[in-house]
């Protein structure tokens, strides 16, 4: 079924995804949204029409949105993360309760998962789904359909004569038991991101991760179980997607596929053997997982096609590693590294910087590390975001003990995001504040120009005049004066989103 057949039909029910950061962007970035997808699937299976509308990636979200209003919709549902993207997800909320006052709205996605409670004292959310929303938001809307009681219904909760019911918590899915993604429902153009010449769109064949990673949602959400697609699942998903959309490149968004060494030996091994001749332009894999390879298993993810692994590396202090108990040292990142030079793909590592305690000196312990990278390896490149504390981790409570006044109000997580350290920020010092905010920009022209080559000609122009003064800031940790900053900042193209 075409996009433009979705539209004309009456929606039962209304998803939307609302826009993570605001703003010009210097390269495109969108992302399909599968989560949306994963929630949605279920529910067209059963008979219902959905209307996906995506704020980020979609300009005519806006027509789509009143659109799909025509008509009153079963429920509303909005998926957001901790951060800018709940301020515009209360605000479409608020259009839709200003049209349908008794139309649900329903809440679910990482933050709403990780505070229920705290989301539902808002007065336009009226329903959170807690965890996966496959089985949940079908079963909800079921009974939202029949004027059933709610209570029925695992995974969600709402309020109650006064109170806040919280129902059975919700087991994980089965993947092997999932229907195919309505594809259909978005449009798939869109999501096209071009990647080592090639377009790419997200794709996920795992979910969670086994590891202890103290500023990680993950164990929160996913509870530290790990979950997998057969591989020959896998494959038949991949050239689902080649044949419907004639799309060859892929970014896996798996939390960690290489949880089991076997079981990822084995989707590669079938992607491989399929001859998809696909590209993958992302995947995450962790240090340690690298120095266990052999030549024949990095050998065996070129021929899958992998060009691009995502490595978390978050510091090059070890003080730093061990609070976050990322079980790993700087030495070990080395090593990793040293085993990808011979093979044809891109290591991309990310670091954090702003964790609770750094100091100046650890700071640039993780600049040292980055740039050994770099230049050990023509091909690496390296990325530098703000920590994020995301409430209920084990970080979190480190920076609550540290002075943070707990937001206490569903709108009041909307300036934690990665692009901007917020004003209270008491578990890192008032010098690495001013640090963080100076050196966030000058830190992505840092290595061989991997940011900007992917920009149009006037940002790589501008970048390029701008990049001896991003090298003199790194080099001395110099922050002072970020007068670059404040400018793309006032003119809303760099930094603060909500």
């Amino acid at each position: 079924m075409a996009v433009n057949d979705i539209n004309s039909k009456r929606a039962d029910v209304i998803l939307f995804n609302p826009a993570p950061r605001r703003g010009y962007q210097p390269h495109r970035r969108v992302e399909l949204p599968l989560n949306l997808l994963f929630s949605s699937t279920p529910l067209v299976h059963s008979g219902y029409s959905v209307r996906i509308i995506d704020q980020f990636a979609d300009p005519k979200w806006k027509e789509k949105l009143f659109d799909a209003l025509r008509e009153k919709p079963l429920c509303f549902g909005v998926s957001c993360m901790t951060g800018p993207q709940i301020i515009r997800a209360l605000q479409v909320s608020q259009r839709v309760k200003d049209r349908y006052p008794d139309v649900p709205v329903i809440w679910g996605g990482i933050h709403p998962s990780l505070l229920p409670g705290q989301t539902l004292e808002n007065p336009l959310v009226d329903i959170v789904v807690i965890g996966e929303g496959e089985a949940t938001l079908l079963e909800l809307v079921k009974a939202l359909e029949g004027d059933s009681s709610l209570d029925q219904v695992s995974g969600i909760a709402y309020p109650q004569n006064g109170h806040l019911r919280f129902t059975e918590p919700r087991p994980f899915v089965d993947l092997n038991k999932q229907p195919p993604l309505a594809y259909h429902l978005v449009d798939m153009d869109l999501y096209r991101r071009r990647i080592f010449g090639s377009d790419h769109v997200s794709f996920n064949s795992s979910r969670g991760c086994v590891h202890q990673c103290a500023f990680c949602y993950d164990s929160i959400v996913h509870k530290r179980k790990w979950r997998a697609m057969a591989p020959e699942t896998v494959v038949e998903n991949l050239k689902r997607v080649i044949r419907d959309y004639d799309i060859h490149g892929f970014n896996f968004t798996d939390d960690n596929l290489f949880v089991n060494m076997n079981h990822a030996y084995q989707v590669m091994e079938e992607i491989a053997r399929a001859d998809l001749n696909i590209r993958i332009g992302k995947l995450h894999i962790r240090v340690d997982t690298i120095n266990k390879m052999d030549k024949d298993f990095l050998d065996l993810l070129v021929r899958a096609g992998i060009e691009r692994l995502t490595i978390g590396v978050e510091s090059g202090n070890q003080r730093i590693l061990d609070l976050i108990k990322k079980d790993l040292t700087p030495e070990q990142v080395l090593e990793a590294s040293r085993k990808l030079i011979d093979h044809p793909i891109v290591p991309v590592y990310l670091f954090m910087m702003g964790l609770p305690t750094e100091t100046p000196d650890e700071l640039r312990q993780s600049i040292q590390l980055a740039r050994q990278l770099l230049n050990e390896n023509p091909r690496a490149s390296k990325s530098f975001n703000i920590y994020t504390p995301y409430p209920g981790t084990e970080l979190y409570s480190l920076v609550v003990r540290s002075g943070l006044q707990e937001p206490r109000r569903l709108e009041d997580w909307a300036p934690l995001n990665y692009r901007y350290v917020h004003e209270e920020s008491p578990w890192i010092s008032k010098e690495m504040k001013r640090l963080i905010g100076a050196l966030d920009l000058p830190l992505m022209l840092m290595g061989k120009g991997h940011f900007y080559k992917k920009t149009n000609p006037m940002v790589v122009a501008l970048s390029r005049l701008y990049q001896p003064l991003a090298h003199y800031r790194i080099t001395h940790l110099d922050g002072r004066f970020p007068v670059e900053t404040k400018l793309l900042r006032g003119l809303g193209l760099f930094g603060r989103n909500d």
